[in-house]
Protein backbone atom coordinates (compact mmCIF):
# COMPACT_ATOMS: atom_id res chain seq x y z
CA UNK A 1 0.00 0.00 0.00
CA UNK A 2 0.95 3.68 -0.60
CA UNK A 3 0.18 6.47 1.67
CA UNK A 4 -0.66 8.22 -1.75
CA UNK A 5 -3.42 6.46 -2.47
CA UNK A 6 -4.95 6.14 1.18
CA UNK A 7 -3.85 7.88 3.88
CA UNK A 8 -2.99 10.94 1.62
CA UNK A 9 -5.18 10.60 -1.41
CA UNK A 10 -6.74 14.07 -0.89
CA UNK A 11 -4.30 17.01 -0.29
CA UNK A 12 -3.39 20.44 -1.84
CA UNK A 13 -0.64 23.08 -1.51
CA UNK A 14 -0.58 26.43 0.45
CA UNK A 15 1.71 28.19 -1.29
CA UNK A 16 4.16 30.86 0.89
CA UNK A 17 2.46 34.27 1.38
CA UNK A 18 6.36 35.65 1.69
CA UNK A 19 9.41 33.60 -0.62
CA UNK A 20 11.22 33.34 3.40
CA UNK A 21 7.96 31.13 4.97
CA UNK A 22 7.32 27.75 3.92
CA UNK A 23 4.91 26.35 1.61
CA UNK A 24 2.41 24.02 3.89
CA UNK A 25 1.10 20.49 2.57
CA UNK A 26 -2.23 20.06 3.79
CA UNK A 27 -3.43 16.43 4.06
CA UNK A 28 -7.27 15.39 4.57
CA UNK A 29 -6.72 12.83 6.41
CA UNK A 30 -9.74 9.90 5.39
CA UNK A 31 -12.48 9.50 8.81
CA UNK A 32 -11.47 6.28 9.84
CA UNK A 33 -7.53 7.81 10.31
CA UNK A 34 -9.06 11.49 12.12
CA UNK A 35 -9.51 12.69 15.27
CA UNK A 36 -7.76 14.62 18.17
CA UNK A 37 -4.37 15.99 17.37
CA UNK A 38 -5.43 16.65 13.87
CA UNK A 39 -6.07 20.65 12.64
CA UNK A 40 -9.73 20.72 13.08
CA UNK A 41 -9.55 17.08 13.49
CA UNK A 42 -8.82 16.26 9.93
CA UNK A 43 -6.15 17.96 8.73
CA UNK A 44 -2.60 16.65 8.83
CA UNK A 45 -0.12 19.88 7.98
CA UNK A 46 3.31 19.26 6.62
CA UNK A 47 5.94 22.14 6.29
CA UNK A 48 7.75 22.51 3.21
CA UNK A 49 10.68 24.67 2.71
CA UNK A 50 12.37 24.12 -0.29
CA UNK A 51 11.22 22.16 -3.60
CA UNK A 52 13.46 19.57 -3.16
CA UNK A 53 11.85 18.55 0.14
CA UNK A 54 8.33 18.93 -1.72
CA UNK A 55 9.86 16.11 -4.29
CA UNK A 56 11.03 13.99 -1.35
CA UNK A 57 7.90 14.26 0.13
CA UNK A 58 5.73 13.25 -2.99
CA UNK A 59 8.55 10.38 -3.39
CA UNK A 60 7.36 8.86 0.97
CA UNK A 61 4.03 9.34 -0.01
CA UNK A 62 4.61 6.95 -3.08
CA UNK A 63 6.39 4.48 -1.40
CA UNK A 64 5.07 1.23 -0.94
CA UNK A 65 4.81 -0.14 2.78
CA UNK A 66 3.35 -2.82 4.44
CA UNK A 67 0.95 -0.54 6.62
CA UNK A 68 -0.15 2.99 6.72
CA UNK A 69 2.18 5.43 8.46
CA UNK A 70 2.47 8.62 9.76
CA UNK A 71 3.27 11.10 6.97
CA UNK A 72 5.88 12.71 9.63
CA UNK A 73 9.10 12.50 7.15
CA UNK A 74 9.97 16.05 7.96
CA UNK A 75 8.10 16.71 10.96
CA UNK A 76 11.69 16.59 13.42
CA UNK A 77 13.87 18.14 10.70
CA UNK A 78 15.52 21.39 11.86
CA UNK A 79 14.42 24.55 9.85
CA UNK A 80 16.20 26.51 7.82
CA UNK A 81 14.23 29.69 8.75
CA UNK A 82 15.50 31.97 11.83
CA UNK A 83 14.09 34.61 12.95
CA UNK A 84 14.67 37.03 15.86
CA UNK A 85 10.81 38.20 15.71
CA UNK A 86 7.64 35.76 16.39
CA UNK A 87 5.55 35.73 12.67
CA UNK A 88 2.18 34.68 12.20
CA UNK A 89 1.34 34.34 8.50
CA UNK A 90 -2.14 33.34 7.48
CA UNK A 91 -2.71 31.02 4.47
CA UNK A 92 -5.84 31.61 2.55
CA UNK A 93 -7.53 28.50 0.98
CA UNK A 94 -5.55 27.92 -1.92
CA UNK A 95 -9.35 26.16 -3.41
CA UNK A 96 -13.08 25.65 -1.93
CA UNK A 97 -13.92 23.98 0.93
CA UNK A 98 -10.20 24.04 2.51
CA UNK A 99 -9.27 25.77 5.58
CA UNK A 100 -7.43 28.57 6.38
CA UNK A 101 -4.36 27.93 8.11
CA UNK A 102 -1.92 29.81 11.00
CA UNK A 103 1.44 29.24 10.66
CA UNK A 104 3.42 30.58 13.59
CA UNK A 105 7.21 31.06 13.51
CA UNK A 106 8.80 31.10 16.57
CA UNK A 107 12.51 32.18 18.01
CA UNK A 108 14.98 29.74 19.46
CA UNK A 109 14.42 31.57 22.67
CA UNK A 110 10.33 31.18 22.57
CA UNK A 111 10.94 27.46 21.41
CA UNK A 112 13.16 26.53 24.60
CA UNK A 113 10.94 27.43 27.21
CA UNK A 114 8.26 25.37 25.91
CA UNK A 115 8.15 21.94 28.48
CA UNK A 116 8.36 19.94 25.19
CA UNK A 117 9.89 21.39 22.33
CA UNK A 118 10.15 18.64 20.03
CA UNK A 119 6.30 17.58 20.16
CA UNK A 120 4.85 21.17 20.65
CA UNK A 121 7.10 22.68 17.50
CA UNK A 122 7.01 21.35 14.36
CA UNK A 123 10.82 21.57 13.24
CA UNK A 124 11.67 23.35 15.47
CA UNK A 125 10.07 26.32 14.73
CA UNK A 126 6.69 26.54 13.89
CA UNK A 127 3.26 26.13 15.06
CA UNK A 128 0.28 25.74 12.92
CA UNK A 129 -3.43 25.93 13.34
CA UNK A 130 -6.34 25.40 10.75
CA UNK A 131 -9.62 27.38 10.81
CA UNK A 132 -12.68 27.78 9.01
CA UNK A 133 -12.93 31.31 8.12
CA UNK A 134 -10.69 34.54 8.22
CA UNK A 135 -12.57 35.41 10.73
CA UNK A 136 -11.92 32.74 13.32
CA UNK A 137 -8.06 33.37 12.30
CA UNK A 138 -8.36 36.83 13.74
CA UNK A 139 -9.80 35.96 16.92
CA UNK A 140 -6.89 33.19 17.03
CA UNK A 141 -4.14 36.15 16.35
CA UNK A 142 -5.97 38.21 19.27
CA UNK A 143 -5.89 35.82 21.76
CA UNK A 144 -2.22 34.56 20.86
CA UNK A 145 -1.31 38.95 21.13
CA UNK A 146 -3.11 39.17 24.45
CA UNK A 147 -0.80 36.50 25.59
CA UNK A 148 2.22 37.84 24.49
CA UNK A 149 2.21 41.10 26.10
CA UNK A 150 4.52 44.09 24.49
CA UNK A 151 6.03 41.68 22.22
CA UNK A 152 4.58 42.43 18.59
CA UNK A 153 4.81 39.80 16.31
CA UNK A 154 5.47 40.29 12.64
CA UNK A 155 1.74 39.76 10.96
CA UNK A 156 2.22 38.08 7.11
CA UNK A 157 -1.05 38.31 4.93
CA UNK A 158 -2.41 36.77 2.35
CA UNK A 159 -1.99 38.26 -1.21
CA UNK A 160 -5.05 38.87 -2.59
CA UNK A 161 -6.10 36.66 -5.40
CA UNK A 162 -7.40 38.79 -8.90
CA UNK A 163 -10.55 38.54 -9.31
CA UNK A 164 -10.89 38.88 -13.39
CA UNK A 165 -9.07 36.91 -16.36
CA UNK A 166 -7.20 38.72 -18.97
Amino acid sequence: MRLIDHLAARRIYYQRPLPTLPDILLIDVPSQFSGQGLALDRYYPVIVETVAEAHEFEAFLCERRKRLIAPALLDRRPSALLTEDIIFARYSPPAPNWPWLQLCCWPRHYVALALDPEEGFARGAFTIDAFDDAESIGAAEARLLATLGSTEPRLVQPIPAPLGRA
